[in-house]
């Protein structure tokens, strides 16, 4: 058994898709609802696709159902493996390294607002989804927090010594506030070191490069 649990955010964080999600969000919308949808305005930081979705609703005077929801991610799905065909992921610096060494010792999982097939097509496509089993996503959940706790209901992991939330945004630091996790802050996202660390974030990093730092504080 490992020693903890450590979970971690995908974009911003792991790896960067730039353009795809927007370009397969709207075409989604486009063949489920036949809306030409521009998402230049999104912000998608620590976003998840839920909350996207019946923002886009929202705006459109449209009341979110179930089923809406389910028919719009299933259009999602491979509109963005397609993007990915075109516009590879690209991993953040040392991100496999890191990951490689993590995986000797520790139960790595995701918390993240993709949905769950979204987020297993960027880790592929990124050669990285070998690392991870389990996690939380962004297609039953719009709240980072509960995505957070169904991460670590997925662990199957009872009352892990420590658990460890990596991200790149306040989103996901205060998620891990929210659930008594330790937050690790990445600047690789859309904030800068100041901004995570007025977050209140546990520890943050420039990046992953320091693997050394990184390794020692999660040995503590």
């Amino acid at each position: 058994m490992g020693k903890g649990l450590i979970l971690f955010d995908i974009d911003g964080t792991l790896l960067h898709a730039p353009g795809s999600g927007r370009i397969a969000f709207a075409q989604a919308f486009q063949e489920a609802f036949g809306w030409e949808q521009g998402m230049q305005h999104i912000n998608f930081y620590g976003a998840t696709d839920l909350n996207v979705f019946r923002q886009i609703c929202r705006e459109r005077g449209v009341e979110s159902t179930d089923a809406m929801e389910r028919g719009f991610f299933d259009r999602l799905a491979p509109a963005l493996e397609a993007q990915l065909l075109i516009r590879p992921p690209v991993l953040y610096p040392n991100v496999e390294p890191i990951l490689q060494q993590l995986s000797r010792d520790w139960h790595m999982g995701l918390v993240t607002g993709n949905i769950e097939a979204t987020a297993w097509a960027k880790l592929r496509h990124a050669g990285i989804a070998s690392y991870f089993s389990f996690g939380g996503f962004g297609c039953a959940h719009a709240d980072r927090a509960e995505i957070a706790r169904q991460a670590l209901r997925n662990s199957k992991m009872i009352r892990p010594e420590t658990v460890f939330l990596v991200g790149d945004t306040p989103s996901d630091i205060n998620a891990a506030k929210a659930n008594g996790f330790v937050s690790i802050a990445v600047a690789t996202g859309g904030f800068d070191v100041q901004a995570l660390e007025q977050a209140g974030a546990d520890f943050v990093f420039q990046d992953l490069t320091d693997t050394n730092r990184f390794l020692s504080i999660i040995a503590r």
